[in-house]
């Protein structure tokens, strides 16, 4: 892999700081138009969130889909962002999209699939089901040594989306694994860097870069922490992530709530703190891309604690999520941003948040037929489950009040015999229905009674995929000091910049959709500029 010199100093056309999904597009539609870019990373291995993540991308009409209408897909951002969105902004994203996926398509090996998963907020105007995209297992093969420096989960395992539900043959597992084959985030993040390498692209392992340089206000280059210089004759664009890891940046930001990042640790707002000290607007800085998520003991990553999301375990029958008052307070079944809102709502009664540290309640048949955060249904419950052989003792292992907890389980249980939850709609729509087990032969896929003990409990904590909240930008990326003014030379995008979507989630890829376009055409406008 073509690396930077680790003494030199080097003067490229554009630097991109940063190595996830948006790093990647960015610098591959720079390099295809016949520019030379350095990508310059942190850590020592490619890929960033992106990486690790679902690999998913929200794109209205994108060119696998059947049948879509972007005035429909406008209707539905404008609900979903509550207007906190320039909708010019949304326009662009809504309108270049399927042109982003298209350029992905002709200028990597990357094969995509359609994902037959309704939209986020399914009875919302607008809504469709299909316009999220994932890429097909992706054969690793031609990068040879350089697969060793991308990121990769180690938990998702080489399946798709759609494998993880319906699951594939443990030998074509084992088959893939022993290929290097690559799916899901990690699929997208080896065509991108491939793809890269085929245009030339320079990557730098270990680079932190810490300090744009400047020259009669327009942005030159970056510097290293040790000290070392890396000109742009044409742009710097910073797509280093999100600051989930600042620790001061959570706590002037963020709800005055324990939140746990489940990105790759290194997030630390190194490109917004950049891009504030040279005068740029920030926008969005309370928002998250928000999730329900679990710790196991002594699983690490990165060397800090792995935080993991959990999803469908929520959804399946025969769980419930209750709070420190021991009562349900969400549908289990909504959206995993939508569930991380719910957790953080603030009680003026209690002055606390009373969902933040719920726990999830299953039975016995829950977690002999379904694994838990990966737990195996065929051993006994490991130990960070507490057990009981009743509910009132489940109550008392947990802290919980038991009478409450009796209760709940009760009226829940009554619910879940008729098919109906009066509480809070589980099951009710085709987007709990899609996380549900039809096999489960209950009347509805997402609700069944917790009867068989012992009964199990797990605790469950607010969890971040990355922060929404940076720099303010235009549509093509460029970072803008004012209303009206941007600071020439420099871009950024992914989730250094301020997100589109708000305060909301659209859909499966509703971060990574919008952040590749974004990224394109920040390249794109890169490539067409006048300055050399």
């Amino acid at each position: 892999m073509p690396i930077l010199d680790a003494m030199t100093s080097r003067v490229s056309h554009v630097v991109v700081v940063g190595s996830g999904g948006a790093a990647l597009m960015t610098a591959l539609v720079a390099a295809s138009s016949g520019l030379r870019v350095h990508v310059l990373e942190r850590t020592q291995l490619l890929g960033g969130t992106t990486a690790i993540s679902g690999g998913g991308m929200w794109i209205p009409a994108h060119p696998l889909m059947d049948k879509d209408c972007m005035s429909d897909a406008m209707d539905y951002l404008r609900r979903l962002t509550l207007g906190r969105v320039d909708e010019q902004l949304l326009a662009s994203f809504v309108d270049t999209g399927p042109e982003m996926v298209q350029f992905l398509l002709d200028c990597t090996r990357l094969e995509l699939f359609r994902v037959e998963r309704p939209d986020y907020h399914p009875s919302w105007q607008g809504a469709r089901e299909g316009r999220s995209i994932e890429p097909l297992p992706f054969e690793t093969s031609a990068l040879g040594e350089h697969l060793r420096q991308l990121r990769y989960s180690t938990t998702r395992g080489p399946v798709t989306s759609k494998e993880s539900r319906t699951g594939v043959d443990v030998l074509e597992v084992e088959a893939r694994l022993q290929r290097g084959v690559r799916t899901q985030g990690a699929a997208l993040v080896a065509g991108l860097v491939e793809a890269c390498l085929d245009h030339k692209v320079h990557f730098a392992l270990g680079v932190r870069i810490t300090e744009l340089t400047l020259s009669n206000g327009r942005c030159t280059g970056v510097a290293s922490d040790d000290g070392r210089q890396f000109g742009a004759t044409k742009a710097v664009v910073i797509a280093s992530g999100g600051f989930e890891w600042n620790a001061a940046l959570v706590q002037a930001h963020l709800p005055a709530a324990e939140i746990f990042p489940t990105t790759p640790p290194g997030n630390e707002g190194d490109g917004l703190l950049m891009g504030i000290r040279a005068g740029a607007a920030v926008d969005n800085m309370s928002e998250a891309w928000w999730t329900a998520a679990v710790q196991i003991p002594g699983q690490e990553y990165d060397g800090m604690v792995f935080t993991r999301n959990i999803v469908r375990e929520l959804a399946l029958p025969g769980s419930i999520l209750v709070n420190a008052e021991a009562r349900r307070f969400v549908n289990e079944a909504s959206s995993y941003n939508d569930l991380g809102k719910a957790m953080l709502n603030f009680d003026v009664a209690s002055w606390s948040y009373p969902n933040l540290a719920p726990w999830l309640i299953v039975d016995e048949r829950f977690r002999r037929r379904y694994p838990i955060s990966g737990s195996p249904i065929t051993e006994n419950p490991p130990p960070w489950m507490a057990s009981s052989d009743t509910i009132s003792g489940l109550a008392e292992a947990i802290g919980l009040e038991g009478a409450q907890l009796a209760a709940t389980v009760d009226n829940f249980n009554r619910m879940a015999s008729v098919g109906r939850d009066d509480d809070f709609g589980r099951g009710g729509d085709v987007h709990g229905l899609y996380y549900g087990d039809p096999a489960a032969q209950t009347l509805n896929p997402c609700l069944g009674a917790l009867l068989m003990p012992p009964f199990h409990a797990i605790r469950i904590v607010a969890g971040s995929n990355g922060t929404k909240g940076g720099l303010v930008t235009d549509r093509d990326g460029r970072v803008m000091s004012g209303a009206e003014q941007s600071i020439a030379g420099l871009y950024a995008c992914g989730n250094v910049a301020a997100s589109i979507m708000g305060p909301g989630y659209p859909g499966h890829g509703g971060s990574l959709g919008p952040i590749l376009t974004a990224a394109y055409r920040c390249g794109r406008a890169i490539a067409s500029s006048a300055e050399d």
